[in-house]
């Protein structure tokens, strides 16, 4: 397939769209009761990919929303939120380590 067919993945409308049905959908879970960004998704219809675009947009916005394999929930207290702000912060490592490897690609 080229890589011309891949969809537009700009997921904007979806968050504007979605964003206060799917906050007060995560205010009803708590860590005990977490749902799946595949069920979110299928409830709205629309791509997990643009689940994961409106709960980064409520994060940013300062909501707390924790997540681990088995969902989101709104967290709590910050005991809940700590495990979700660890793997954020791993991946930010990882992908800084991924940088790098690619600026020294072409560096030697």
């Amino acid at each position: 397939m080229p890589l011309t067919s891949f969809p537009n993945s700009n997921y904007q409308t979806a968050v504007n769209t979605h964003a206060t049905i799917v906050l007060r959908g995560l205010q009803a879970r708590d860590q005990s009761n977490p749902i799946t960004g595949k069920q979110i998704g299928n409830a709205l219809s629309i791509p997990e990919p643009a689940v994961r675009a409106i709960v980064h947009h409520l994060r940013e916005a300062g909501h707390p929303i924790g997540s681990s394999g088995k969902g989101y929930w709104y967290a709590g207290s910050p005991t809940e939120l700590a495990p979700t702000i660890t793997h954020l912060e791993q991946r930010i490592r990882s992908m800084a380590a991924a940088a790098d490897g690619l600026r020294r690609a072409f560096n030697g």
